[in-house]
């Protein structure tokens, strides 16, 4: 069985997203772009992009908070 998620009325097979473009970061637009892997894409805004990057938040390492490598000096 495929993995979904459910956001607002719609429902995403996780098996076939390539790809989640957060636009807030750099167009500041309430807005994630998802891209699959068969080359199609869809653009959630308000409530519904809201749902998915907090629960993206909860599931995804951020690399960025991993911490620094000791600097040998």
């Amino acid at each position: 069985m495929a993995s979904l998620v459910k956001i607002g009325s719609v429902f995403l097979n996780l098996d076939q997203v390539f790809r989640v473009d957060d636009l807030f970061a750099s167009t500041r637009e309430d807005k994630l772009v998802i891209y699959f892997g068969f080359g199609g894409s869809l653009t959630l805004g308000g409530k519904e992009a809201d749902d998915l990057r907090t629960w993206l938040n909860t599931v995804a390492t951020n690399l960025h908070a991993a911490v620094e490598p000791e600097s040998g000096g």
